[in-house]
């Protein structure tokens, strides 16, 4: 049986809603750098597993929505999730096969080059400094990356998203 594709289509974008809720999420004030990057974790994952229909298009979009939210230079996210989901999307049948805990820790420096180079397009264009939590932030995002990888494959596989 298949479903429906505006429901396909409703269900992905329902995900990415409650990611970039999570996202703006408040956090205190300390503490702002140690925010998982949701975003990116939602992006990777239907990168790899529905990568002929999320890819670099989706990317961008989500990268304008993201810079729209948190009222940053229009197109900063959106360059660099373009480019960051693009490898992705490119070897995404290496990086199914790999583990879960070898995909955790690949998320991990994906997420560390992703945050400095929005940090270097920020600095070029407006002096920005690089907080340094962002670096425990990804590590908290590859941690989290198993069982957001696994959630987002049994609500993959329940609702029979291809």
């Amino acid at each position: 049986m298949r479903t429906n594709p505006i429901f396909q289509i409703l269900v992905i974008l329902a995900i990415f809603v409650i990611a970039f809720v999570l996202e703006i999420m408040p956090w205190p004030v300390g503490f702002q750098g140690l925010r998982p990057t949701w975003v990116v974790l939602v992006l990777i994952y239907w990168a790899l597993a529905l990568s002929d229909k999320i890819s670099v298009g989706t990317a961008f979009l989500a990268g304008i929505v993201w810079d729209l939210i948190l009222g940053s230079i229009l197109g900063i996210h959106a360059l660099i999730l373009s480019i960051a989901i693009y490898f992705v999307a490119k070897y995404h049948l290496i990086l199914r096969n790999l583990s879960l805990w070898l995909q955790s820790l690949l998320v991990m420096a994906y997420i560390v080059l992703i945050r400095f180079a929005i940090f270097v397009v920020e600095f070029i264009l407006h002096s920005a400094e690089f907080n340094s939590q962002e670096i425990f932030g990804a590590i908290i995002s590859g941690v989290l990356w198993p069982w957001i990888f696994l959630l987002m494959r049994h609500i993959r596989r329940q609702l029979r998203l291809r």
